[in-house]
Order: C-alpha cells, then sequence, then structure tokens
C-alpha cells in the first residue's frame, strides 16, 4: 500500500500544477473572443447601450497583432465601435466595444455573430455569439 501511494503522489501533485497553469486552456497560437457566447438584456427604453468584449492572445508576441472584427449579421442594430483593434506587442489582451441600438432591434433578430480575424497566413478565427434579451 505504501509502495502504491510513493508512486501515485508524484502523478497526482504534476496534475495539479499543471491544473493551477495560467493558459487557461487555450492553444498556444490562439487569438480572438475571450468566450465563444454570451448573453446580454438589453432595455428598449434606452436610445444605445455599449457592450465591451475582451479579444485574447493565449501568448504575448514581440510584434503588433492586427485584428479584424466583422459580422455575419448584416442590420443597423448594432455597430463595432472599432473593427481594426490592435494588440499591442508584450499585451494579451485588447477590449472592443459593440453599440447596440435597442429600438432597432427586432423580435425575431436575438443573436449576433461576430468574427476575429488575425492577420496572417497561418490564422485561425474565432466566433462570439451574443444573445440578446429584451429587459
Amino acid at each position: 500500500m505504501r509502495t502504491n501511494t510513493r508512486l501515485v503522489l508524484p502523478f497526482f501533485y504534476a496534475l495539479l500544477i499543471s491544473a493551477c497553469s495560467n493558459n487557461d486552456n487555450y492553444p498556444k497560437e490562439y487569438i480572438g473572443f475571450e468566450k465563444q457566447f454570451i448573453s446580454h438584456t438589453y432595455d428598449t427604453k434606452n436610445e444605445e447601450e455599449t457592450l465591451t468584449l475582451k479579444i485574447i492572445a493565449a501568448e504575448k508576441q514581440d510584434t503588433d497583432r492586427k485584428l479584424t472584427i466583422s459580422s455575419s449579421t448584416n442590420n443597423n442594430s448594432f455597430h463595432i465601435q472599432n473593427a481594426h483593434p490592435v494588440i499591442l506587442k508584450g499585451k494579451k489582451s485588447v477590449k472592443i466595444d459593440i453599440i447596440l441600438y435597442p429600438k432597432q432591434i427586432k423580435s425575431v433578430q436575438r443573436i449576433i455573430r461576430l468574427i476575429c480575424t488575425p492577420d496572417g497566413k497561418d490564422a485561425k478565427i474565432s466566433e462570439i455569439s451574443i444573445r440578446l434579451q429584451k429587459k
């Protein structure tokens, strides 16, 4: 029994240390939205509301990384404040603002899909779906 404990204990410690690592389960080359799905409750009494999204990079780089934010949803119920953000060298994230126009949101259109495309040949896109809920 004591021998089994001595063999298992180092593996347990290794598992514990790897669970506490700071990589947040993203691949090394990942650049994209922090989350893939969020919900936002809006108030139709407001003319506009601001929704802030975070774009992350799994690792810091020595160069600036240019991004393009676009949408597969084509309507006038929202506006991407900065459609070309830049993650500065030595940084791991940047925030962008989405301006929502609650009075123009139609009842059938309650999901906004945004696409983050990093510049570069091997860049992989990431998407976020924003579910809009009426207050």
